[in-house]
């Protein structure tokens, strides 16, 4: 079964703006249209030229984009603290609850009681995550706030999913005791639904927040129901993206459980993914229900994605990619000639990386410079006068202040359909 594409129309628009003390920049630019084919498939994703496919989000796309820096916070590390001990207290509560038991029909009981309270925690997290998103959309929470409250889940995603481990573990090594099987299946699904909650980046973000990793800039994209957290560390690019509108949580599964069709299915999203395939292969697994998990080890890194069944819907991606192995589709260059001072932009894609290239054109050598991206300060060049950062969702303005020098420029990627 094959499924088609959508259409998706990128156009690279860059203009120079004129720094005051200074004469207007010289930009060179790139400006194709580039018609990406026919268009069928539900999900929203994108083309990518050379490289996985991406999910994007919906409608508009995003209405708020923001930079952020991860970085020590005690109040999210308290938090964080505070959450695993909470979860462990309620994990002994519950194992001598089921072993004071007297009979099976107590421990029964017990065991029911222990499975209602981790599903009315994860589901309080996912709507936690929920409200989390409409508030950065809405400007209500700052972007550092954001990344204490992903951080949180995550944490407590994770130490949910642990007890729901543990209690079962407990449960069936009892002697003379036998889980019964549609209780046995709720501590399941408690497991695998948090792990739509916890994720590699989150992980770092936390890590970041407790002192334990080094502070990382990201950019956060949202709309209404919707986010994308985007960065890069070590050489390494991640990008997540989570569409709460497409995860429809119940309904009946269009691939009847067939692990084929539904791998078949994510192919036809991802061709080069598919195509570009390095050992280990793709992997895919049922979530709970109609959930499948994909995954895709590729030349450029690993795509994690997830397929609600019950519609069709793409959901939840994670891309890792090395940035060395990334082709850029499109270069943008501006120059101050007076301050002899010039910028490229190698792009990819919105919300995806951006490489940025400073040289001192009157030396021919790389510039260390300040670059600010939408008005945000996200990094130096350094000595060898390059800088890899994320490109906003639409238009992002570029600038590199190098000593009393500076050039400012803006490149817009509008991309129309999907």
């Amino acid at each position: 079964m094959r499924y088609s594409l959508p259409v998706l129309m990128v156009v690279l628009v860059v203009t120079a703006t004129v720094t005051v003390g200074t004469p207007a920049l010289s930009p060179g630019t790139s400006s194709p249209v580039v018609d990406r084919g026919a268009v069928d498939a539900v999900a929203p994703i994108a083309d990518a030229q050379n490289a996985s496919n991406y999910l994007t989000l919906p409608d508009s796309g995003a209405e708020r984009s923001q930079f952020g820096n991860a970085t020590l916070d005690f109040g999210a590390t308290v938090a964080v603290d505070s959450a695993n001990l909470q979860e462990s207290l309620s994990t002994q509560t519950a194992i001598e609850s089921f072993r004071t038991a007297p009979n099976t029909s107590a421990k029964t009981t017990a065991l029911q009681r222990a499975a209602a309270v981790l599903e009315n925690r994860t589901s309080a997290l996912f709507q936690r995550q929920q409200r989390s998103i409409r508030q950065f959309n809405d400007g209500r929470i700052s972007t550092e706030l954001l990344f204490r409250r992903l951080a949180e889940t995550d944490a407590r995603a994770r130490a949910i999913s642990s007890s729901a481990v543990e209690i079962q573990r407990t449960a069936e090594n009892t002697g003379g005791y036998v889980i019964p099987f549609d209780l046995s299946s709720r501590f399941n699904n408690v497991e695998q639904r948090t792990t739509l909650l916890y994720t590699d980046l989150r992980g770092n973000i936390g890590a970041s927040l407790a002192g334990t990793r080094d502070s990382r800039r990201y950019l956060v994209s949202a709309s209404n129901n919707a986010f994308v957290v985007a960065g890069g560390t070590q050489g390494q690019f991640v990008r997540e993206t989570y569409i709460d509108s497409q995860f429809q949580r119940g309904g009946s599964d269009r691939f009847n459980g067939d692990l084929g069709d539904a791998i078949e299915y994510v192919y036809d999203l991802y061709p080069w993914a598919e195509a570009n395939q390095r050992p280990p292969y793709s992997d895919i697994d049922t979530v709970v229900g109609s959930l499948y998990q994909v995954t895709i080890n590729h030349k450029h890194g690993r795509l994690l994605t997830y397929l609600d069944g019950s519609n069709g819907e793409i959901f939840f991606e994670i891309q890792e990619n090395r940035l060395s192995t990334l082709p850029t589709t499109e270069t943008a260059t501006a120059e101050n000639e007076s301050a002899d001072l010039s910028v490229r932009a190698n792009l990819t894609y919105p919300t995806g990386p951006m490489e940025l290239a400073v040289r001192n054109t009157a030396a021919d050598t790389p510039a260390d410079a300040r670059i600010s991206v939408d008005g945000q300060f996200v990094g130096r060049t350094g000595s060898d006068g390059r800088l890899w950062t994320v490109q906003s969702e639409a238009t992002t303005q570029i600038e590199a202040v190098a000593g009393d020098d500076r050039v400012s420029f803006t490149v817009t990627n509008v991309a129309a359909g999907r």
